[in-house]
């Protein structure tokens, strides 16, 4: 992957985006983190395991410090060595007390405003900021107070979709969802997330179950870890069972059919959006970009968006570069759909704002 049209990537950043997948704690910069570390004067350090967990043997004490933030940002983006647990602990780290989550939203709002996205749709799993002792409860409001603040100094509009890590127990995520109705008035979704391999959507019914009758949204990341049959599904078990009104990543939807079933049929019909991460699946599992054919899925018909997953953790990750690379590929109407399509399959938008940013993307891609 290389920028070779560079003219082309500085008029792309004028088109306004709006990511509907996007992880909160895979999207604060490492300049952002490496301050509040200094703030806090704590050491950030280099993890103990490698990728494949084997230990790593660092010359000393000092050759584990991770001592600028230059070095931060190239940790943040080694996924080849390290693993991608221990790479978000240090972001996750910085995000356990009231203070923090405010500080971080803010943080959030302000790379979105200087990636040129009024709106976004932004996840988070509580579950793993209550290791200072916050409740699950608090931090949920805590992190609404710090979006709401971070609206008031950027004018960007985060919402928050609600995240579990579907490696836990069903307890656990039922739990998470029940906390999550306390606010149910003020989030647009919950999601299924983490590790998928032997942890299939079914396994957190009960949790999704109690969305069912709520103004609750629901999306799950499916088809993204596994063989491709068990890809195929698990995004037809997050639909038909879990009533997903959204699947991420979705890497093998291309094949259509899953058992007899015709998955795009079941999509349109259910009106689901896909979340799309191509860059993210091409630097986490090394597939092409070409892959996921997203042309044929928007020429069929589906709710195709584009988005960044965690752009703080690859190289090309912000959303500019999905762009750049996929116009380069399928041209600029494509491009000016799928913008539009995450506009459409918003959660957190009227039809007003809607209008109002469709008629905004169509006018800048007029003047591209």
């Amino acid at each position: 992957m290389k920028i070779k049209n560079q003219e082309y990537l500085e008029k792309l950043k004028k088109i306004p985006q709006f990511p509907l997948h996007i992880h909160w704690d895979g999207s604060i910069p490492a300049d952002e983190v490496w301050n509040l570390s200094q703030k806090k004067g704590l050491k950030l350090k280099y993890p103990e395991l490698d990728r494949e967990r084997n230990k790593i043997n660092y010359k000393d004490e000092q050759s584990q410090i991770i001592n600028s933030k230059e070095k931060l940002k190239t940790f943040f983006m080694d996924l080849n060595t390290y693993h991608i647990i221990d790479v978000f602990s240090i972001p996750v780290g910085f995000m356990q007390t009231k203070e923090d989550l405010i500080e971080m939203a803010k943080a959030h709002c302000r790379y979105l405003k200087a990636h040129n996205i009024p709106y976004a749709e932004t996840r988070f799993a509580p579950q793993y900021h209550t290791f200072e002792g916050l409740t699950m409860d608090k931090v949920i409001g805590y992190s609404l107070e710090g979006f709401e603040a971070g609206k008031e100094e950027t004018g960007v509009d985060a919402r928050l979709i609600i995240s579990m890590g579907r490696e836990s127990e069903p307890e656990t995520t039922i739990k998470v969802v029940k906390t999550a109705l306390n606010f149910q008035n003020q989030i647009v979704g919950i999601d299924l997330a983490t590790e998928e391999r032997g942890n299939p959507p079914e396994k957190h019914y009960e949790a999704f179950k109690l969305t069912f009758d709520t103004p609750i949204k629901r999306t799950v990341h499916a088809g993204e870890m596994c063989s491709e049959e068990e890809n195929l599904k698990n995004i037809y078990t997050s639909i038909t069972k879990l009533k997903a009104n959204a699947v991420g990543h979705a890497i093998p939807l291309i094949k259509r059919y899953y058992d007899g079933n015709d998955l795009w049929q079941l999509m349109k019909e259910n009106n689901v959006r896909l979340e799309a991460n191509p860059i993210s699946n091409h630097f986490l599992f090394d597939y092409a970009i070409t892959y996921h054919n997203l042309d044929v899925l928007v020429n069929e018909g589906l709710l195709v968006t584009v988005n960044p997953d965690d752009p703080a953790m690859w190289p090309y990750g912000d959303m500019v570069y999905l762009l750049y690379f996929l116009g380069e590929l399928y041209g600029n109407k494509f491009l000016e759909t799928v913008t539009k399509n995450a506009v459409t399959a918003s959660w957190g938008l009227d039809k007003f704002q809607k209008q109002n940013y469709i008629e905004k993307i169509e006018k800048a891609f007029k003047e591209l």
